[in-house]
């Protein structure tokens, strides 16, 4: 697990909450042609050394909470390239259990599977369940992930996730579109952008960008808005040297 534990790792020491979705369950059927018994030894070493990675890196104060547990949902089991998953809560609900996956598995039967237990509904229950919303957490990240003052005005807008605040937002990456050229991505942690506002850059001098185009990402897709306030992922035409 080198690259897991690289991901981990970088995820827990900027204070980012995890939970676990074990994939290619599939090929441990099919392929590997794992038994019930053998399938439940395998998700338990996994999740062993997921949770020993989260007790060496979590803060104390998170270590018990951030724990990821099968019982509570914070686990997950399926394959994302045949779209389908299945965690307790969702067994418990619907009634669906391990062995009418392994029924429909060894009958080729992946499509079916994923028509009753749809991967993306059980992974966004387990965020909505167990991830903390932007205002949560950027109350205890912000301290740790900004080397500014938090008790200067943009730091205590970033902390308490405030729209009305200062505008301070993270570049985490550009996605090149075809028409529109260069789109910075990242997190709005504090204050509102709007189109045409105009903005600068950490190290750009007293350059100012205007915003002309705004967009919302959801998922991979860019809905186009007119303003959009902290606490989500904008795309932003116009930062050319973002």
């Amino acid at each position: 697990m080198p690259q897991t534990e690289t991901v981990l790792r970088q995820a827990l020491k900027e204070r980012v909450r995890p939970v676990l979705f074990i994939n290619k369950v599939d090929r441990l059927i099919n392929e590997l042609k794992l038994d019930g018994q053998q399938m439940m030894a395998r998700f338990e070493k996994i999740i062993k050394e997921v949770n020993k990675l989260i007790r060496r890196y979590t803060p104390e104060e998170f270590k018990d909470k951030w724990m990821v547990r099968v019982e509570d949902g914070t686990v997950a089991f399926g394959s994302a390239y045949h779209n389908w998953a299945i965690s307790v809560p969702f067994m418990k609900k619907t009634g669906i259990s391990f062995k009418d996956v392994f029924e429909h598995l060894e009958k080729g039967e992946s499509k079916e599977l994923a028509k009753k237990a749809p991967l993306h509904r059980i992974v966004l229950d387990m965020v909505i369940q167990h991830l903390p919303n932007p205002r949560e957490a950027q109350a205890y990240r912000i301290p740790k992930i900004w080397k500014g003052d938090i008790n200067t005005p943009l730091g205590q807008a970033m902390i308490k996730c405030d729209p009305k605040g200062p505008v301070g937002m993270m570049i985490t990456k550009i996605v090149m579109d075809p028409h529109a050229g260069e789109v910075a991505v990242g997190r709005l942690f504090s204050g509102t952008l709007r189109r045409g506002q105009e903005l600068y850059i950490v190290g750009m001098g007293n350059r100012k960008y205007r915003i002309q185009q705004l967009s919302m990402m959801v998922g991979p897709d860019r809905i186009p808005v007119d303003e959009l306030d902290a606490g989500n992922i904008p795309a932003i035409i116009g930062l050319k040297d973002a």
